[in-house]
């Protein structure tokens, strides 16, 4: 395929090829995304570190690259930067619990990801989601900051996450 600038000149020939993956793989791609106009093909040269592409997200000493907008796997363990710049990072082995119309979701960071019912996710709020319902069994939309609560390895109370 030959991609080309405004004006319809050819500005190089690359050929992509198209590659089926799982769900599982596509979630990771997305989360790693930086910018919503960044390609899948840029986002997995940056993660492989393939010339072309900057440097993976692990050889970023300053951490200067963005998080994703949900946040993802950072230094060992998920953080993300809110709205007021400040960052949140939860360690790997944080513990996760939410409580929704009398249902109790419970879940864990593994690998940057919350690990909630068998599923990773990358966000708290995908996170309840995918898990609660209304007394009613229909689906909802809901801020997780707001409701899943988290115990960081040895400490001994729990925090809501927006508190964190």
């Amino acid at each position: 395929m030959a991609k080309k600038k405004k004006g319809g000149k050819k500005k190089e020939e690359e050929t992509l090829n198209t590659i089926a993956v799982d769900m599982d793989v596509h979630k990771i791609i997305e989360s790693a995304r930086i910018d919503f106009d960044e390609s899948q093909n840029a986002i997995l040269r940056r993660l492989l570190g393939l010339e072309g592409g900057p440097s993976p997200i692990g050889a970023d000493p300053q951490g200067s690259l963005r998080r994703a907008k949900g946040g993802g796997a950072k230094d060992g363990g998920w953080s993300k930067i809110g709205r007021h710049g400040r960052e949140v990072f939860l360690p790997n082995g944080t513990l996760l619990r939410a409580a929704y119309a009398g249902q109790t979701v419970e879940g864990v960071i593994e690998e940057g990801m919350w690990a909630v019912g068998g599923e990773r996710f990358n966000s708290p709020s995908a996170a309840l989601i995918a898990h609660v319902r209304t007394r009613e069994g229909r689906r909802v939309n809901l801020n997780g900051w707001r409701i899943w609560e988290v115990r960081v390895p040895g400490g001994e109370r729990w925090l809501r996450l927006g508190e964190v």
